[in-house]
């Protein structure tokens, strides 16, 4: 029995939680005997044109993990953007309107009728709930069919499309507590086909604080951000209380920016903020080490990868305590602190900087959830009985 997780776009070095969910899930499966494999387009990424075929249709070898790419066809980008916009802005849209939305998103028949032509008993694994890919493909074996959603409390998770797929496949796989609470708030789902199964993580990586500061030339305190910056991600909010609070803190304190995306920074600001933009992955990992604190301000977050790397590298965390996801993580390992409004970052981001023993209280304690809860061999396991669980094999 195969093992096929199917999402939009794949690629080993994308950055996104979902991709690399997926490229190091199925990573791991494999090195455990599963025989995972992944089906996707030709698609490159979440930032290129949707309607173009970055690759060539055919089977590969990437990383040891053969992945299937099919051609896309072109869409009526523009329908699915004035659509999509509509959406964002959280207007309610007629049922015509969503499957234009589907439609009019991505579009590949080639994956479709690979999913469609299957015999089994193989199964498929759909990561993000959100796409066509997942819409459209898990509606062709909902019995053989697994959703892993990294759901976000959003406009999108009300579509009665995305609702269908919920109910109808044959199980739902999370990676947080949250996540599924939300899910099963928003639609009619069995318990019995539900698992927490969580994300892996690479707990072996060992950042160089010095090594950062020394190639980026930051040697002061500094807060630091990882991941894309955009509205989406609550950067614009970030970038606002720190400006705030860099207005009246006496000292020295930076704001390090890291990943894709641009986020507008006052004039004032500039001296204070260093954007480093995209930047290799063990820099990544010597930044949270060199980090004073990792601020997380995102509002949906179906797991974040990036405050369990932190952790890993021994440093504290401040996140929105408006998203479940990551204020639960908070409060499950105290390994964080949160803050609601603009007041309550400043007391709490004052305390985190003049308390050196609370920080090294809240690392230690977040890397020991870490450890608990998301290495690789946890992850697989929780996998395999699930899949037991759902088909009676694995």
């Amino acid at each position: 029995m195969k093992w096929y997780f199917v999402i939009p776009w794949y690629g080993i070095r994308i950055p996104g939680g979902a991709e690399a969910e997926c490229s190091g899930t199925v990573t791991h499966l494999r090195e455990a005997g599963i025989e995972a494999e992944v089906l996707t387009t030709t698609i490159q990424d979440f930032m290129s044109d949707w309607t173009e075929n970055a690759y060539e249709p055919g089977t590969y070898v990437e990383e040891g993990v053969p992945v299937h790419r099919f051609a896309v066809q072109k869409t009526y980008q523009d329908i699915f953007g004035h659509i999509n916009d509509r959406l964002l802005r959280k207007e309610k849209i007629r049922p015509i309107e969503e499957t234009y939305f589907f439609q009019e998103m991505l579009r590949s028949d080639d994956l479709l009728e690979f999913i469609r032509l299957d015999k089994g008993p193989n199964i498929f694994i759909f990561i993000p709930y959100l796409f066509s890919t997942t819409v459209y493909g898990a509606a062709l074996h909902p019995e053989r069919s697994l959703l892993l959603p990294c759901l976000h409390d959003e406009p999108y998770a009300t579509l009665s499309h995305v609702k269908q797929v919920f109910e109808r496949c044959a199980g739902v796989l999370y990676n947080v507590e949250e996540e599924k609470e939300l899910a099963n708030r928003l639609y009619c789902l069995d318990p019995d086909r539900q698992r927490v199964v969580g994300i892996g993580l690479d707990t072996s990586v060992k950042g160089d604080a010095d090594r950062f500061r020394d190639t980026y030339g930051i040697h002061g305190p500094f807060i630091l951000y990882v991941g894309r910056k955009d509205k989406g991600k609550n950067t614009p909010l970030l970038i606002q209380y720190f400006h705030r609070f860099s207005q009246t803190y006496d000292g020295d304190l930076k704001l390090v920016l890291v990943g894709n995306g641009k986020v507008a920074i006052p004039d004032t600001l500039q001296s204070h903020v260093i954007d480093l933009g995209f930047i290799p992955v063990q820099d990544k990992i010597d930044a949270y080490k060199a980090a004073t604190i990792l601020c997380q301000p995102s509002l949906n977050e179906s797991f974040s990868i990036v405050i369990m790397e932190a952790w890993l590298q021994e440093t504290p965390v401040l996140v929105h305590a408006d998203c479940p996801v990551t204020h639960g993580h908070c409060i499950r390992s105290n390994g964080g602190l949160y803050f609601e409004n603009y007041p309550e970052f400043e007391e709490t981001l004052i305390l985190l900087l003049r308390d050196k023993s609370l920080r090294k209280q809240l690392a230690i304690a977040g890397r020991r959830y870490v450890l608990k809860n998301y290495q690789w061999k946890v992850i697989i396991d929780r996998y395999k009985q699930a899949i037991h669980d759902f088909f009676g094999e694995v």
